[in-house]
């Protein structure tokens, strides 16, 4: 597979890079990236067709091509994030977290393919840590391709201080789905109760998964919100009215842009590269 743009969108008003974030979302298939600036206004939007088949020497030169070629400089950012999809991860509270014992917490909690790479990232918001496994190969090559890139899992870009006061006066439960799994991550009084990942093959499953979180945290309330994201439809959204009384599409943090292009784009399936 070819290294290729697929999607493209940029602002006409030029930000430095000291002034702006660049966030890298992976799929199985390639990545979506974007840069915002430090005021909220998104400047670029790209989604690209990428072939991770290659030596890490090979994929680091690739990836600096190909933002080459978009004509993105790929150093001085004040904030870049490089965030994988994980199905292995743990929160530890920061008082309790010793990073000498990542695969450990793995360990407890699940059964990593120890071929993989293990990574954590302190949320703020939470003051807690969270431990994930991912691709090494792919993760060190961006991060020789970009300089003081930071890496998160899909669970850590969800828990943003925008979704912690969204919580605070009722029960939240935001759903993501991604290659066939559905994140889902539960918050309400702005702290996070849960967060889980499932492999799900149809609109049922991931029903029954809901279903069955909401009984087990006791969320049943008239006001609690089912904010969805990712790989949403129109069927899907119909579906899950039936069975919850308040449904929402959820699309990250609130961006401004001169680019009236820009408003066509479907935020809300980026909303873990936009949160």
């Amino acid at each position: 597979m070819s290294n290729k743009v697929t999607t493209i969108i940029t602002s006409d008003k030029a930000v430095a890079n000291n002034e702006s974030r660049l966030s890298i979302c992976l799929r199985s298939n390639g990545f979506s990236f974007s840069i915002i600036s430090l005021s909220s206004e998104l400047v670029t939007f790209g989604e690209a067709e990428f072939d991770f088949n290659l030596s890490l020497g090979e994929l680091s030169q690739a990836i600096k091509d190909f933002f080459v070629s978009c004509e993105i400089s790929t150093f001085g950012f004040k904030q870049a994030n490089l965030i994988v999809h994980s199905n292995h991860f743990v929160w530890i509270p920061s008082h309790l977290y010793d990073s000498s014992r990542d695969r450990q917490y793995l360990r407890m909690v699940s059964s990593p393919d120890l071929s993989l790479g293990t990574f954590h990232t302190f949320v703020s918001s939470l003051d807690s840590f969270i431990v994930f496994s991912a691709d090494a190969s792919v993760v060190t090559a961006f991060k020789l391709a970009i300089p003081g890139i930071d890496v998160h899992c899909q669970h850590s870009s969800i828990a943003s201080s925008d979704i912690m006061k969204k919580s605070v006066g009722h029960p939240l439960m935001l759903m993501h789905l991604c290659d066939g799994v559905g994140d889902f991550d539960v918050f309400y009084g702005g702290e996070l109760l849960l967060s889980n990942s499932f492999s799900v093959n149809n609109n049922q499953e991931l029903l029954f998964r809901a279903l069955g979180i909401m009984k087990q945290m006791h969320i049943e309330t008239p006001d609690m919100e089912l904010a969805i994201c990712g790989n949403v439809n129109r069927e899907l959204f119909g579906f899950l009215q039936h069975y919850f009384p308040n449904v929402t599409l959820y699309s990250g943090r609130v961006v401004t842009s001169n680019n009236p292009d820009f408003k066509t784009l479907p935020t809300y399936r980026h909303a873990i590269m936009l949160s």
